[in-house]
């Protein structure tokens, strides 16, 4: 009968890297459709939500396992970029809209 492991378990980083480099690996495809398509502001809308997709999933790795110390800031980076057009009030969030492809209609 085996014994059971003692002592801390040291994470996996290799799950992290995968999800990471799918994320990065979609949100570039999809980049690169819309500036084949010509719709540049779609093309920075794509970077923009991978770039949140894999900010969530490193601050949740940070949350559980924790990070060393260059890639804490790294991680800060990336939110500080992906929260930036809210930055700007009315007009960033019009910004992500548009990034988005979304008709904006006042009535």
């Amino acid at each position: 009968m085996p014994k059971p492991a003692s002592g801390l378990i040291k994470p996996d980083h290799s799950l992290l890297l995968v999800w990471s480099a799918l994320i990065a690996f979609f949100g570039l495809l999809i980049m690169l459709l819309r500036i084949a398509q010509q719709n540049y502001m779609m093309a920075i809308g794509a970077v923009w939500a991978a770039n949140g997709l894999t900010m969530v999933l490193h601050a949740l790795y940070w949350r559980r396992y924790g990070l060393s110390k260059g890639c804490k800031v790294a991680v800060v980076i990336q939110g500080v970029l992906t929260i930036a057009p809210l930055w700007f009030g009315g007009g960033g969030l019009l910004l992500i809209f548009f990034m988005f492809g979304g008709e904006l209609r006042f009535w």
